[in-house]
């Protein structure tokens, strides 16, 4: 939360400190009533994981979209060569539940189901979903590096973590308001020889403008100075859709990754949720960011001579 003198006159006046406090102290009680939940299968979960210890794991934290975690699993296979993946499904209905252990099953990815959520909030229930796996996962492995990678996030190239976080205690796409900043949930990396005592808090922080993960400004972040990191970075990548040859856009994190963001659920993108199946068909095929991309400038010369 952010401090009391930050909040101006008129913030005093329509009682809004009180309302972030408010607001953050329930969310707190509730994330921590939700971190003690023990599913009956995290015990075996731990025991088969128990040889990552001191590796890189992935953290992928599903919800509700089986064919964006099959695309992400089937891709993974291929192109990160460093870091196990991990799938924690957070989804509210069984169905979804049923067809996400499926998939994992069938990609031989460890799965585990998280407790239900105590919240439809989306960016709440991500971040007590993300936190419940720091504290109830990731400090009992005790890996090298641990890396929370949305359930919508498409690996398209060579992807080697280790190589890309170098010696920093942390990576990812940065989040920044007037008052801090923190990391995209979607996608950061963390060094846990570093962050392994901290009280770590997923949840994001109304009052101080950050999103989820916006928490760990206070007891990770702030100790460090921004300009001396590299980040992650998204950008527009313009590429052929394989149907009828018109230009699209994909959104790249760092030219290796796609991220499919509201297109992979939310309702009235049927367009858009056609044309990403069609683009996982050609990376089936063996295309990859780079070809699709150089199929679409290919093209766009032609049509200039």
């Amino acid at each position: 939360m952010r401090s009391i003198r930050d909040f101006s006159r008129e913030e005093w006046l329509r009682n809004k400190p009180l309302d972030h406090f408010l607001i953050q102290f329930c969310n707190d009680r509730l994330q921590h009533v939700f971190r003690a939940l023990r599913p009956r299968p995290l015990r075996q979960f731990l025991q088969s994981a128990a040889s990552l210890e001191g590796k890189n794991i992935g953290l992928v934290i599903a919800y509700e979209q089986p064919w964006a975690l099959d695309w992400l699993l089937r891709m993974a296979s291929r192109h990160i060569v460093d870091m196990t993946l991990l799938v924690f499904d957070n989804s509210r209905s069984k169905s979804a539940r049923v067809d996400i252990e499926r998939v994992c099953r069938d990609a031989g990815a460890p799965y585990l189901g998280l407790p239900p959520s105590p919240t439809k909030h989306p960016n709440r229930s991500h971040g007590m979903a993300m936190t419940w796996v720091f504290y109830n996962v990731v400090k009992k492995i005790r890996p090298k590096m641990f890396t929370y990678i949305d359930h919508d996030l498409i690996p398209m190239e060579k992807i080697e973590m280790g190589r890309i976080v170098g010696d920093q205690p942390f990576y990812g796409m940065p989040n920044v308001s007037r008052w801090g900043w923190s990391l995209w949930a979607g996608y950061c990396s963390y060094d846990f020889s570093v962050v392994r005592d901290l009280p770590l808090n997923f949840l994001n922080d109304f009052s101080m403008g950050l999103d989820t993960g916006g928490r760990n400004w206070s007891c990770l972040y702030r100790n460090f100075d921004r300009a001396r990191f590299r980040f992650a970075s998204m950008n527009k990548a313009p590429v052929r859709d394989p149907l009828d040859g018109a230009n699209r856009v994909l959104f790249a994190m760092d030219g290796n990754w796609i991220h499919l963001g509201g297109a992979s659920y939310r309702p009235g993108f049927k367009s858009e949720l056609d044309f990403l199946q069609r683009i996982a068909r050609a990376t089936d095929e063996g295309a990859t960011l780079t070809t699709l991309m150089a199929e679409r400038t290919s093209e766009s010369t032609r049509s200039h001579i």
